[in-house]
């Protein structure tokens, strides 16, 4: 028969500072000083709201003062944060809107994607893979680009957003999607500078093709695409592709390319 043992005196009181932290309204813990407790309240809601004010700048510009404040006071009650690592706080509070929040009258409609936009910066910026250890810079002709397999930085990352989330700002809040959706790549330099491009149909299939398949030469990519979007003249396709390739690999998006299994030229 197992017998639940009771919560030590410590760790009841450790929940009992925590909620008091959470939800200032509550009747102060026995023993503690309302002067002394008030510093920590203060301390834990500043440094979570400046975090996230950092984390979410657009969000918060949008945001009076007192619905910021009360929406940093629900996400402090309303959710249960599992990670000790203070880096988290982002993608937690974004967890929090999606899945636990309940929807506020003040809410743009375009929050979850902003939100989700903004959170990118944050993630790449902190992301610890340097694949610029294994691919120091080189010259890649444009030959080779066409031949080979054009290698797409692990840290370039593409995205579709229904809203145009990098043009929202306090004086530009859209009430209904774009008619088109709004492919923006961001990516990590060699110099660990975030940077956002805004792609078209083209860029933004050509680099889908190169993550996709490994064997891809660029040539086929652009072939493939040319196939796809016979509205355009091929060899606009083509040329344009490969002047994408090579802006690419100025900017670190592309890292340079190895043997690819199908290296069929451009143009037919």
């Amino acid at each position: 028969m197992n017998v639940s043992r009771p919560e030590p005196d410590f760790i009841r009181c450790q929940r009992r500072f925590a909620e008091q932290i959470r939800n200032p309204e509550l009747s102060l813990p026995e023993g503690i000083e309302a002067r002394r407790m008030q510093v920590y309240v203060e301390l834990f809601f500043n440094n979570i709201a400046g975090f996230l004010e950092g984390a979410f700048p657009v969000y918060r510009s949008l945001c009076d003062d007192p619905f910021w404040q009360a929406e940093i006071r629900r996400f402090m009650q309303e959710y249960g944060s599992k990670s000790p690592l203070f880096r988290d706080l982002a993608l937690a509070y974004r967890d929090y809107v999606e899945n636990t929040r309940r929807p506020q009258p003040e809410d743009p409609p375009f929050l979850q994607e902003l939100l989700h936009y903004e959170w990118v910066e944050l993630a790449l910026d902190i992301a610890e893979e340097d694949p610029f250890m294994d691919w120091p810079p080189a010259t890649i002709n444009p030959d080779q680009l066409l031949r080979e397999h054009p290698v797409v930085s692990p840290l370039a990352w593409s995205f579709g957003y229904q809203w145009p989330v990098h043009r929202i700002n306090s004086s530009f809040c859209p009430d209904q999607p774009a008619e088109q959706p709004s492919w923006l790549l961001v990516y990590r330099n060699r110099e660990d500078k975030v940077k956002f491009i805004e792609l078209n149909a083209l860029s933004a299939r050509l680099l889908w093709l190169l993550n996709e398949t490994p064997d891809l030469s660029g040539a086929r990519a652009l072939e493939l695409i040319a196939d796809e979007l016979p509205q355009i003249p091929r060899e606009t396709i083509i040329q344009g592709g490969l002047d994408l390739m090579q802006q690419f690999m100025r900017d670190d998006i592309l890292l340079g390319t190895h043997p690819a299994g199908n290296p069929t030229p451009a143009g037919r």
